[in-house]
């Protein structure tokens, strides 16, 4: 599996997508512009931490480290599930929800993945013929 490689100008090609559509709501005077220009740079600030942690980890090469990564983005996860509720449950059930269903749909995603990836017998279209 190769790295894909992300220059400069494909950055660059999405943030300008991103300021014509703020120029475009702000007018048509939808009132999102400024939470849109704030989202993206929240979201470019969130990428490259994550990428730094990331490689960080990858780097280490432990399996202890990612599972101990992979938990608490899970945790993290279930509490960001319960605290966006408008109508929330009480006790256990509020967590407990939130975070069982990010455990299923992210490991069942992960499964599914490796299964296709690893699979020799499968045809995979991106490869060169």
């Amino acid at each position: 599996m190769e790295v894909i490689e992300l220059h400069w100008w494909q950055l660059s090609l999405a943030v300008v997508l991103v300021l014509l559509l703020a120029l475009f709501s702000y007018q048509a005077r939808l009132g999102i512009s400024r939470s849109l220009l704030i989202a993206t740079l929240r979201t470019l600030v969130q990428l490259a931490l994550i990428g730094l942690v990331l490689e960080l980890l990858f780097s280490l090469g432990s399996l202890l480290w990612v599972a101990l990564m992979a938990l608490v983005m899970l945790l993290l996860a279930g509490r960001e599930v319960m605290a966006r509720q408008k109508r929330r449950l009480t006790g256990g059930w509020a967590y407990s929800i939130g975070t069982l269903s990010m455990f299923v749909s992210s490991f069942s995603i992960t499964v599914i993945t490796l299964l296709v990836l690893s699979n020799p017998s499968v045809e995979k279209p991106c490869e060169p013929v």
